[in-house]
């Protein structure tokens, strides 16, 4: 195999990642010990001390574990931690579309509209207006991809209105997958404005402190916005 040269600038950041993507595509196979450092080392070109520092950083996302008279050994993904943005990365790389966003709606439906009623019930007036100035974003958005930033923000602002801190940092932790995700979903002007609509009806639940509205507004959206994608191949 031809050894892979790195620039010298971010030798650790480039090796964890390259180590990290190898793991996550399968390279290294669940329950299979890395190679020895000498022969990583010498693959990417790098130094024993950045080799063990990417090892330390995996084993910290759950990616690899250190066994003694073992050696370091690729973990199972049941223990891999999912909620860190580099791991959830490069999951969401190495995945099919459709099968990154089934994985991304379900755990997205478990946590937005139970979050979306909680809103409902806590948002202050200065919540409700985050949420409705990224809504107005998305609607003076020029372009579809324009408006993924007030799209995210929106759902964002949501999360946030909870007051609940371990839901909004799961929001913070999943912000690039939905980014991506609305990427994929939001694909054509007529599909936008539907999704303008259902966005629409989760900030007027909001604002009406409307719990129970709010929650299937966000239910509804989350369906529809799933099966956008799916619409873009049965054409």
């Amino acid at each position: 195999m031809q050894t892979k040269q790195f620039q010298p600038k971010n030798l650790n950041a480039q090796t964890v990642d390259l180590l990290g993507q190898r793991i996550v595509r399968g390279h290294y196979k669940e329950g299979q010990q890395l190679p020895i450092e000498p022969e990583l080392c010498a693959e990417f070109g790098v130094s024993r001390p950045i080799v063990r520092e990417a090892t330390k950083i995996l084993i910290a996302k759950g990616l690899l574990n250190s066994k003694p008279k073992v050696g370091t050994i690729v973990q199972s993904k049941d223990r891999w931690n999912l909620l860190d943005p580099d791991v959830l990365h490069w999951v969401t790389q190495s995945l099919p579309a459709n099968e990154f966003l089934d994985m991304l709606f379900e755990a997205r439906m478990a946590i937005e509209p139970s979050a979306a009623a909680l809103a409902a019930e806590k948002a202050t007036d200065e919540d409700v207006e985050k949420i409705a100035s990224a809504y107005r974003g998305m609607v003076n958005a020029k372009t579809i991809a324009e408006s993924i930033e007030p799209d995210v923000r929106f759902h964002q602002a949501i999360l946030d209105a909870t007051h609940n801190d371990v839901i909004r940092y799961i929001g913070h932790t999943l912000h690039n997958a939905i980014a991506i995700s609305i990427s994929l979903t939001s694909w054509h002007e007529q599909i936008h404005e539907l999704s303008l609509q259902r966005h629409e009806a989760v900030y007027k639940a909001i604002a009406a402190k409307n719990p129970a509205k709010a929650d299937k507004a966000v239910r509804t959206l989350l369906q529809d916005s799933r099966q956008d994608f799916d619409k873009k191949y049965s054409r």
